[in-house]
């Protein structure tokens, strides 16, 4: 209620006591226990790692070589694995994006071993495979996008390298093909790493045509750049998830007492609930604007996004065709690899493409 001095004071002492119980929330992606299948707990990993494991993988964790069985009710069940080979757990907090000073330095250092400068350790021990990224294509100079465009069984593939950070590029990934297919209906997959991205399709994309029409530039067809942002990606899908974190923090959502907290389906279902109700009863709540803003600084990055776009629109355009995949776009094929469902293992795969690599590169 709010009393006669204008202080909202809290009558009711469960609400009281559910709103303390919030102060201090800190959200994180939920995490899952890595359990044998005989019993016996290892500890616990984030679910964005577990829900991307496949019956047979085989990962490292707590020092142990692990097989993947099967993802239930929140718990990752493995048995022993005799292969010391497998991925390793990865951590979102680990996964942080190029900040600008970071990617002005490696484009100059890049641009250095364009003109034959290996002046540090790094670079030296990276020389060999600068030297045959410029001999298959080219390493982009300060000023220029490099462009790869390669056709394989698989499709069309186009690279581009904008060096702006995972996150950035995500959303350029996304905008680009929104673009490109707004014309000629494609699909698109989608793959992306700190240094670039790759958009691969059964169509060949008028690559030349589209530059000129503006698909590099901050506007595009539209008038603003956030009309084609809202399109390209699953805004209202994101602003939704990063609302169920605000209802969080913000005590709408009841997370349960301490030793029984309620799971992440109960509260993904009563925040969805909330927003909707939000979104269509009362669309000017602060919370949704919030939600909003959170997603086009955190998610989208939007400022860093258009200067990006800037920054490749006036750009010189380096486009090579190239006949394989080179060192700067193979581990953007290794990524897609481990997101597509095969007949045959990623690891199979990868290992067949660096052999075949490796004897074009002697």
């Amino acid at each position: 209620m709010v009393e006669s001095d204008g202080v909202y004071r809290v009558e009711n002492r469960r609400i009281a006591m559910i709103h303390r119980m919030n102060i201090g929330t800190i959200v994180s992606d939920a995490m899952v226990r890595v359990q044998f299948l005989k019993g016996g707990t290892l500890g616990t990993v984030e679910e964005s790692f577990a829900t991307r494991l496949r019956p047979g993988d085989k990962f490292i964790f707590a020092g142990k070589p692990l097989q993947f069985v099967r993802f239930k009710d929140l718990t990752c069940f493995v048995r022993p694995s005799k292969s010391t080979q497998g991925s390793v757990v990865r951590w979102m907090g680990a996964r942080m994006s190029l900040s600008n000073q970071l990617a002005t330095e490696i484009k100059a250092k890049l641009d250095g071993a364009a003109h034959g400068v290996f002046d540090e350790p790094e670079l030296d021990l990276a020389r060999d495979l600068l030297e045959i990224q410029s001999r298959w294509s080219a390493i982009p100079e300060l000023g220029q996008l490099l462009i790869e465009r390669l056709k394989s069984r698989e499709g069309h593939h186009l690279f581009l390298y904008p060096f702006g950070g995972r996150m950035v590029h995500q959303g350029l990934a996304a905008l680009l093909a929104y673009r490109l297919s707004r014309g000629v209906p494609s699909t698109f997959s989608i793959s992306c790493n700190d240094y670039g991205f790759e958009l691969l399709s059964h169509r060949e994309v008028e690559l030349d045509q589209a530059i000129e029409e503006g698909v590099l530039s901050p506007g595009g067809r539209s008038d603003t750049l956030m009309e084609d942002i809202m399109q390209a990606v699953n805004f209202s899908e994101m602003a939704r998830s990063q609302f169920r974190e605000i209802a969080r923090v913000a005590g709408l959502v009841f997370q349960g007492y301490p030793g029984a907290p309620k799971t992440n389906k109960q509260i993904r279902a009563s925040s969805s609930l909330l927003y909707d109700v939000f979104r269509q009863y009362e669309p000017g709540n602060l919370l949704l604007e919030q939600a909003h803003r959170e997603v086009l600084a955190s998610q989208v990055e939007e400022s860093r996004l258009a200067q990006t776009l800037r920054e490749m629109e006036r750009a010189e355009i380096v486009i090579r065709d190239l006949e394989r995949p080179t060192p700067f776009g193979f581990p953007l094929m290794v990524a897609r690899f481990r997101e597509t469902l095969s007949g045959e293992s990623a690891d199979e795969r990868i290992e067949r493409l660096i052999a075949s690599l490796e004897k074009a590169a002697r």
